[in-house]
């Protein structure tokens, strides 16, 4: 996840928790700050507003099948992960 040019290194890691906070697997301790960050930083509101519209929409439309394509992006994406860590 990048973030605007503009911001430093509460906006990276703010953004580097924001799927961890929208999927409900952020510390409980961190919960707080990241959305406080997310609230006021207006390119970092921007960034979780799309990502929370985003699952929303593949909520909706995936919710019988998710199209073959799809399905193998998110596998690619999670191996890849899996090799970085």
């Amino acid at each position: 996840m990048s973030s605007d040019p503009e911001c430093g290194t509460e906006c990276r890691e703010a953004l580097e928790q924001l799927e961890l906070l929208l999927d409900g697997e952020l510390p409980a301790e961190r919960v707080d700050e990241v959305r406080e960050h997310l609230t006021a930083c207006y390119p970092c509101t921007d960034r979780a507003t799309f990502e929370e519209q985003l699952r929303a929409i593949v909520r909706r439309e995936c919710v019988e099948h998710a199209p073959d394509s799809l399905v193998e992006r998110i596998q690619v994406r999670l191996s890849d992960s899996a090799s970085e860590g």
